[in-house]
């Protein structure tokens, strides 16, 4: 009996002190988060299906990741966004409905509660060519590409301050910013597009950066990101340019999500006017 007793004792202790061990792990100071989603729509119809219609096939994806590190006061925060869709009509060429790349990294120091020191740099581009199209005199489509991988392409580096009131919100500015606008395609060089002069492949700007973020959900599985992006040439403050990224998502079932993307964006280089594109779909979603 007494031997039993001591036996369950010790296990008793051995199995408190694993716990006491387990509890006292330090966390780790890595945090990750990737998600994937597929939007598929897909429409045939005979040719005798007297409602009208025409065929056409439909696939979007999004991709958004985000790898931090924090210790004590320094952070290191990367955060990547790749969006790639397309569409294809019976009759006509395959045409683009979503097209994005953007990274960014940014290292920070903590000088108080609500802001810290950081240096910064994101990367703006496309995967695709992006067409215009039109007809010839024969009524023949025709295409003319206005821009691709790497034209126009954003690379910019930035020191400041942010300012994070909230976990799901925080703005910086970049008081000292250096803009690199690359654009390598030979036919778009040669004719000046995107603000670079006429056969050259990139033009540098230095001025100010202001990116804020909002990411928070908003209701039970609804969740909002917002995602504004301004630089400022500090040799002519008109030239300003203005993005803003919106996805409104809400999760139907544990894969199933429906969303809403919307972009807005203001660069005089690209546009006299300000330019919007949005894309509603409902597919899958992956959370790893």
């Amino acid at each position: 009996m007494k031997k039993h007793l001591i036996l369950g004792l010790l296990f008793m202790a051995t199995a408190a002190q694993a716990q006491e061990d387990t509890t006292a792990a330090p966390q780790s100071p890595w945090t990750r988060k990737l998600e994937v989603g597929f939007n598929l729509n897909q429409a045939s119809f005979t040719n005798n299906w007297k409602g009208g219609g025409t065929n056409n096939f439909a696939l979007g994806t999004i991709v958004s990741g985000n790898l931090a590190y924090k210790r004590e006061k320094f952070s290191w925060v990367n955060d990547l966004q790749l969006q790639y869709g397309f569409q294809k009509n019976e009759g006509q060429t395959q045409r683009k409905t979503q097209d994005l790349v953007f990274i960014d990294s940014k290292a920070g120091y903590q000088l108080s509660e609500k802001i810290n020191a950081f240096g910064a740099a994101n990367f703006v581009s496309q995967f695709a060519p992006g067409l215009n199209y039109g007809k010839d005199a024969l009524g023949n489509e025709t295409s003319t590409i206005i821009s691709r991988w790497m034209a126009p392409a954003y690379f910019i580096q930035s020191l400041g301050f942010q300012y994070k009131p909230v976990k799901y919100f925080d703005v910086r500015l970049g008081v000292l910013a250096l803009r690199e606008t690359f654009v390598l395609d030979p036919a778009l060089s040669a004719a000046g597009a995107f603000g670079v002069d006429s056969g050259q492949t990139v033009n540098v700007n230095v001025g100010y950066q202001i990116l804020a973020n909002f990411d928070k959900d908003i209701a039970k599985n609804v969740n909002l990101k917002m995602r504004y992006l301004s630089f400022g040439d500090y040799a002519d403050f008109s030239n300003t340019n203005h993005r803003l990224d919106f996805i409104l998502s809400a999760r139907v079932t544990k894969y199933i999500n429906t969303n809403f993307t919307a972009v807005m964006l203001y660069d005089r280089n690209q546009d006299a006017a300000v330019q919007w594109s949005q894309v509603l779909a409902v597919g899958l979603l992956f959370r790893l």
